[in-house]
């Protein structure tokens, strides 16, 4: 009798010790749905302590997607509780675009939220499998009052299940410098196009050069830190020393430019079967060819078009500037506010 009280005694101070010993955490939780495949890698990043018992556990409960706040301090029993409570956090949208860097997207957030760029960034590189690049270029739901911790930590969990159940697909490991390589490519991709049909074209330009030997020369791999959203001149091709700098150095930048979308990443793994070398932009699109000859030719047609181009805001801009005589009521486009 006495053993069997023992026993039960131990086994209640083990389930009490389990359940109720708090542990620091963020206090806005978010849960992903029970079959995710990625459950428990959502919770972990952010900073809950998960085992395979718990894991086991939350097989059997019918947890709620969403967001939840706790006012406690959190323990095993909460992290339960919550997952079955109903969410009640309103959220609203929070875009990562595509190229974005992510001290961009750090002050994109701050503004928004009312958060601190500096800490979120702070818990970004702390947390974040890659200095660029670890989240990924799509929408996702903020709760109106977040912290940096909860909202980065959210946005890299998802990125991670992306990436990880991506990679998994291509039989290859999420992260690793293999799939960062393919990231490196993808975001060169993200920057030079928009246009999703045109991506394996700019893939095939990528790969072919790099298979030849030769220096990408893209001004993309320079549309970053303090060059980004910056016309790429001469000055800066020349001066800069980086090995972002690809008119300088052979092979790929060091690091990701930016976030990628999924379409980048499938050109990036599939490119297209061409010999092109050369591309420049031309409206919308691109002219793409396979000696330096027939670029030459193309970049003469881009130019005189950008020549014309300019003439036109010119006249227009002058047209507008100018005094005109015209019926009484007439409105001017520059007097329209």
């Amino acid at each position: 009798m006495k053993r069997l009280f023992f026993y039960f005694a131990f086994f209640y101070i083990i389930i009490t010790l389990y359940l109720f010993i708090p542990y620091k955490s963020n206090n806005l939780i978010y849960y992903p749905k029970k079959n995710s495949p990625y459950f428990s890698t959502i919770l972990l990043m952010q900073d809950i302590p998960l085992n395979n018992l718990d894991t086991i556990i939350f097989k059997h409960f019918n947890i709620k997607e969403g967001w939840i706040r706790s006012d406690t301090l959190l323990n095993k029993y909460d992290l339960f509780r919550l997952a079955l409570a109903p969410k009640k956090e309103k959220t609203r949208k929070m875009v990562m675009y595509k190229g974005e860097t992510i001290e961009e997207f750090a002050k994109q957030i701050a503004k928004q939220a009312n958060l601190n760029a500096k800490k979120i960034l702070q818990i970004y590189f702390t947390k974040a499998p890659y200095k660029e690049g670890s989240i990924i270029a799509t929408t996702y739901r903020i709760p109106y009052k977040t912290n940096e911790s909860a909202t980065i930590s959210y946005m890299l969990a998802k990125s991670y299940a992306i990436f990880n159940e991506y990679a998994k697909s291509k039989k290859i490991k999420f992260p690793s410098k293999e799939f960062k390589r393919y990231l490196i490519i993808a975001s060169i991709i993200e920057k030079e196009t928009s246009n999703i049909n045109e991506m394996p074209l700019i893939a095939s330009v990528i790969y072919n050069r790099l298979k030849k030997g030769l220096k990408l020369q893209m001004d993309a791999t320079l549309n970053y830190k303090q060059y980004a959203h910056r016309i790429i001149t001469p000055s800066i091709i020349k001066n800069d020393k980086s090995h972002y700098n690809s008119y300088k150095f052979k092979g790929l930048p060091p690091e990701p430019l930016g976030a990628v979308s999924i379409a980048a990443l499938n050109a990036a793994f599939f490119p297209a079967k061409s010999n092109y070398l050369y591309f420049v932009k031309q409206g919308n699109h691109h002219l793409f060819s396979s000696s330096y000859k027939k670029h030459l030719a193309k970049v003469k047609i881009y130019k005189k078009n950008l020549r014309l181009k300019k003439r036109v805001h010119n006249l227009i801009k002058k047209s507008i500037k100018a005094p005109t005589f015209l019926a009484p009521g007439v409105i001017l486009p520059h007097e329209l506010k």
